[in-house]
């Protein structure tokens, strides 16, 4: 901003300019709105999981985004896709790596096994982790190949995604919801398995504006963490968000944070 702002200044219509964009923007300082902010980062140690009770609200995309984001921030985070049933972040990420099955099949050799996506250190979920699910030497794999950095974990959805085990690791769960009515009852119907879990729920609404999110989380009876706003970019296998979404997971990387 102070680049710009600088431009502008040194510019003889800069005044004129800067009262056109006041006017228009009804703002005292209208470049505020466009200056790029470094993101908040999760601190060390922090886990975080996402999940859903219904495929389809999002889940896999706010984790791989917060993750990214929680990097530009700092101290890039570990990244887990834990789907049992459809790992689909590899996809996302184009990548064609050892799996989360691999790392507990070659225990001493984890780290080595990580990959890269763009900034993060990322670990492809396995379609066969449905049969031989541990949650116990998750945990552990997690913790070996985190190294003490924070951890994303993609928990994917349904029921028998909520492993006790992986709970209790967690400082935060987010619980995340679509718009569709079906997403929507999703959330409702998840309340009674959130009640007892051992770690802080809290709700993150893909798709809606803040009060529309507000509404959602009041009647589900959970805190909201954030609102991810509609954008078309999320649909797309080529991982890609417009600005107003990578300011709403700012604010969840605070709440997180």
């Amino acid at each position: 901003m102070s680049r710009l702002r600088a431009l502008l200044d040194a510019s003889p219509v800069s005044q004129i300019a800067l009262a056109l964009m006041r006017e228009a923007t009804g703002r005292t300082e209208p470049l505020a709105a466009i200056a790029p902010a470094r993101p908040a980062a999760l601190r060390r140690g922090k886990r975080v999981g996402f999940w859903s009770l219904a495929a389809g609200a999002g889940s896999s995309t706010v984790a791989a985004l917060l993750a990214h984001r929680s990097a530009a921030g700092g101290e890039a985070p570990l990244l887990v896709d834990l789907d049992r049933w459809v790992p689909a972040l590899a996809l996302r990420a184009g990548l064609t790596a050892a799996n989360v099955a691999d790392a507990l099949l070659q225990p001493g050799r984890e780290r080595d096994l990580v990959s890269r996506w763009s900034a993060i250190p990322f670990l492809p979920g396995a379609p066969t982790l449905h049969a031989t699910f541990d949650g116990e030497r998750l945990i552990g794999l997690v913790d070996s190949c985190a190294a003490g950095r924070a951890a994303v974990l993609d928990l994917g959805c349904g029921a028998d995604a909520l492993d006790p085990a992986i709970l209790s690791s967690l400082d935060r769960l987010c619980l995340v919801a679509g718009t569709r009515s079906a997403q929507l009852q999703a959330v409702f119907c998840a309340a009674p398995l959130l009640g007892r879990v051992p770690c802080a729920v809290g709700l993150v609404v893909v798709g809606a504006g803040e009060d529309d999110a507000a509404r959602v989380a009041e009647r589900a009876g959970f805190p909201l963490l954030a609102a991810i706003p509609f954008d078309g970019y999320l649909a797309d296998d080529a991982f890609a968000a417009r600005a107003p979404t990578l300011r709403a997971v700012d604010v969840l990387l605070r709440a997180l944070a």
